[in-house]
């Protein structure tokens, strides 16, 4: 008997447990007092979600005013903080929300993508103008150039940017499977041989933008971005040996980029948008070797880069929180508890970046195909380009 007693409380015991695992269990979200006064004396303590907390008290005196231009009473206050702190109370709970903390990830996120953004932008520079041939010669007396368009990609690392889509419930569509997307560069680029010295000198120009075109701005809807950028190179000729179609060349190298645009991601009402610019300098060395009209190259380059991008984002606060409607939930917007807009934005110093690039040119009598990929040691960031010439 004594047993079978002790068989059935064992067995009442993990019933139990098993009921309490399945119910609810609510978070209760971290909070920081603060007191507001406005107007005629009005004046109340209440309780901030830590996660604008640092935001609400750095405006206080615009939130405190906007109380007082309302003529806000101090139970409408408690009330819309009441129901900010419930909303986020749901962020820690199972209803599907992707983050409990949609303000500080966001802005989090937004500065990490910075960086990204900074270590990205020096290598789509000098993806452009890459020539197979290590010097292309005399423009004078020979009468040597080339002109053309070069397209490539580098590798761009979207996790932050992810995140920030998830802290804004922005829905990333195709780009919630990826962790790094490709971004693009189109460009036009010039070269002419040196004028008796023996160097060439290069020039490059392009304007993109995805929303330019359809199967790139699909791919990576809902983001987009443009760019513009400018630059030019010398190379200095080391050696030449060999004739027309058999030749092995070297040559050191010097120039500068140039570059501005932006990027965009939106969907619901909350949007993210980045302005950067970037310039370039660097110094490399090239060799290249012809064999009929095959032509396979190797160089490297040392970049010095310098970055900034400023960002700006916009919160649709009734879709992050799920609370379409809500009276309360408006109320602290309009008065500024819950912050709408909010910018920030990132700087590179001056760094020396080494990057080794090379590939394969096809010379087709007076049309140049060349297929170059380079690899950035310092950020890892690999890219490719191909580039399609008239030269003679």
């Amino acid at each position: 008997m004594k047993k079978l007693l002790n068989i059935m409380r064992a067995l009442s015991c993990t019933l139990l447990l098993s009921l309490f695992a399945t119910l609810p269990t609510f978070a209760v979200v971290s909070t920081k007092p603060i007191t507001l006064s406005w107007g005629s004396g009005q004046s109340v303590m209440v309780n901030i979600p830590v996660d604008i907390y640092d935001v609400v008290a750095a405006n206080q005196s615009q939130i405190e005013q906007a109380l007082t231009d309302n003529n806000v009473t101090s139970q409408q206050v408690t009330d819309a903080v009441s129901q900010v702190e419930s909303q986020y109370d749901k962020l820690l709970s199972d209803s599907g929300f992707k983050t409990a903390n949609p303000y500080s990830d966001a802005v989090n996120g937004l500065n990490e993508f910075c960086d990204d953004i900074n270590n990205t932008l020096p290598n789509t520079q000098t993806l452009q103008n890459v020539w197979a041939e290590a010097w292309i010669g005399q423009f004078i007396p020979n009468f040597k150039f080339g002109f053309g368009v070069n397209a490539g990609v580098a590798t761009l690392d979207i996790t932050s940017l992810k995140t920030v889509a998830d802290a804004l419930n922005i829905d990333t569509g195709d780009l919630s499977d990826q962790d790094k997307l490709v971004f693009p560069t189109v460009a036009a680029d010039l070269r002419l041989g040196g004028i008796i010295l023996p160097f060439d000198f290069g020039f490059t120009f392009c304007t993109f933008d995805t929303r330019d075109f359809d199967s790139i701005n699909d791919n990576i809807d809902p983001a987009a971005f443009d760019y513009f950028t400018i630059g030019g190179d010398l190379r200095w000729r080391l050696f030449n040996f060999g004739g027309k179609y058999f030749h092995f060349r070297g040559s050191v190298s010097g120039g500068g980029y140039y570059t501005k645009g932006g990027l965009e991601v939106s969907d619901d009402g909350s949007s993210a948008a980045l302005d950067f610019k970037s310039t370039t300098l660097f110094a490399g060395a090239q060799i290249s070797a012809k064999a009929l009209c095959f032509v396979p190259f190797l160089g490297g380059r040392l970049m010095l880069s310098k970055s900034s991008v400023d960002w700006k984002a916009h919160a649709n606060w009734e879709s992050i929180l799920d609370a379409n409607g809500d009276a309360n939930i408006k109320n602290a917007l309009s008065w500024g508890i819950l912050p709408q807009d909010f910018t920030g934005g990132a700087t590179s110093s001056w760094g020396v970046r080494p990057q080794v690039y090379g590939g394969l040119g096809i010379d087709l009598f007076i049309i140049d195909v060349t297929v170059s990929g380079s690899y950035d040691f310092v950020k890892d960031v690999l890219g490719g380009a191909v580039s399609v010439r008239f030269s003679i």
